[in-house]
């Protein structure tokens, strides 16, 4: 199961959870009706001390805070996990996990785009900065709008900003080299797994270990829970979809399963 797939169950848990408690909540909210066709008491009137009607009217109002208590409480449940379901789908609109299929094509655009950012705020502050430097002229406005840049307000904060130097800031493009960077990297770390994934794939055993002294060892499929646990005792951990530790701590069971490579 990929990460995105177990967010979704999550969320689909949570939206669960919520109709539940929604559900409890106008029954509740139904057994706590005081009108006079569900208790036989008139609306407004006060309790008759005395009247023979008395314990009956005090018990309907307990019997109406108390459902009204619990109508509210599995009210504010509901709402609680609508918020988490809706936290969950903001994460899935917006993020890139590695082990989607298209991982690597979502990672190269996004890439693109950084790298077009940051080409275009570099030539925004060329058109500012050039003669007359930090001047707004007719030219240097019609010069940014053919970069898409349109907005007279954006543009006079350009040449007057509230503080700092006229032009973006520099540590916008550092920002995005860093990120760009980054996205980089994660393509790379990402092929690497894809290539340990599918020598596992491959191997006989459903199981690949590479390296000497310190090795990555990598599953086919989910292993056994004894045999996570037997790897985290020996010192293992999991990252970038192996389990990395020393080879002199691999555990017997491990060795069992890869002894035919």
């Amino acid at each position: 199961m990929t990460r995105r797939e177990r967010l979704e169950r999550k969320q689909e848990k949570r939206e669960e959870w919520a109709a539940g408690r929604e559900a409890k909540a106008a029954a509740a909210f139904k057994a706590g009706d005081m009108s006079e066709s569900a208790t036989g008491i008139p609306f407004g009137q006060p309790i008759l001390v005395g009247h023979h009607s008395e314990g009956r009217h005090r018990n309907a109002i307990k019997k109406a805070d108390a459902a009204m208590g619990r109508a509210v409480e599995s009210h504010d449940m509901a709402a609680m996990h609508r918020d988490k379901a809706a936290n969950i789908q903001r994460t899935l609109d917006r993020s890139i996990f590695s082990d989607d299929e298209n991982a690597i094509e979502e990672i190269e655009k996004r890439i693109a785009c950084r790298d077009a950012e940051r080409k275009r705020n570099t030539a925004i502050n060329k058109i500012v900065r050039r003669k007359p430097k930090n001047e707004c002229t007719p030219e240097k406005i019609e010069d940014m709008a053919k970069l898409g840049l349109k907005s007279p307000i954006l543009i006079n904060n350009l040449f007057h900003p509230d503080y700092g130097r006229p032009g973006i800031s520099s540590y916008v493009n550092s920002n995005l080299s860093g990120n760009i960077s980054s996205d980089r990297k994660r393509i790379e770390s990402i092929k690497s797994r894809t290539i340990k994934q599918e020598a596992a794939e491959e191997s006989e055993n459903g199981v690949s270990i590479v390296g000497n002294v310190y090795v990555a060892i990598t599953f086919a499929d989910k292993p056994e829970r004894e045999i996570i646990n037997s790897l985290k005792a020996s010192g293992f951990r999991w990252s970038r979809g192996s389990w990395n530790g020393q080879r002199k701590n691999i555990p017997a069971e491990v060795t069992e399963i890869a002894a035919a490579e």
